[in-house]
């Protein structure tokens, strides 16, 4: 991201006044903004009225310790962006689209990225316990490094191109006849086994 044009700080605003190019910190926003494009911006510790960013746009944009569970991300589009210690347990991304994009350390039980598509993305060190990534298009590596993925569900998903092997899980769903390349560590290739009623003797 470039230098931005201004720091604005501790200041309550209407998300339409929200400016690309501007850095927020401790901010609070209220009610619903109508801009669909948000380039170039940085939200730290801010916090959001708003639940509701359905078919928006982020480009060069970083998002960082917010309270966004159960938010509605869907048909969203995301370039560019790094994305921190957010939580966003439940979050709709339903159809989003991803590119050049990072999460880390966020809080993301249970949410839903089915049907999106993803252009080099990786989960650092998040939570997705129960998230569901089912029939997800993914173009070049996804990685999922310190993550925990405990009853994620990739069914429905080429796995080509994932890595899992530094992720963690007790239990996954994936499809088996569409697992080929993907790239897992010793142990989960133990679990996998398990999982699909395969007797090794």
């Amino acid at each position: 991201m470039t230098e931005p044009i201004e720091k604005i700080t501790d200041k309550t605003l209407h998300m339409s006044e929200i400016e690309d190019g501007y850095y927020y910190k401790n901010c609070h926003f209220t009610s619903y903004g109508d801009s669909l494009n948000y380039t170039d911006v940085t939200f730290d510790h801010c916090d959001f009225e708003q639940t509701d960013f359905s078919r928006v746009s982020f480009g060069n944009v970083e998002w960082h310790h917010s309270q966004l569970a159960g938010s509605d991300f869907s048909q969203s589009n995301w370039y560019n962006c790094k994305i921190s210690s957010m939580q966003l347990s439940g979050a709709d991304f339903n159809n989003a689209y991803f590119k050049n994009t990072d999460f880390h350390d966020c809080k993301m039980p249970y949410v839903n990225f089915t049907e999106s598509r993803f252009e080099k993305i990786s989960f650092i060190n998040c939570d997705l316990n129960g998230s569901f990534f089912q029939a997800l298009k993914v173009k070049k590596n996804i990685s999922f490094a310190g993550s925990i993925l405990t009853e994620a569900n990739f069914s429905e998903t080429k796995l080509k191109g994932f890595d899992f092997k530094e992720s963690e899980f007790e239990t996954i769903i994936i499809s088996p006849e569409l697992a080929r390349g993907l790239v897992v560590n010793q142990y989960q290739a133990a679990t996998l086994i398990g999982l699909f009623g395969i007797k090794v003797e």
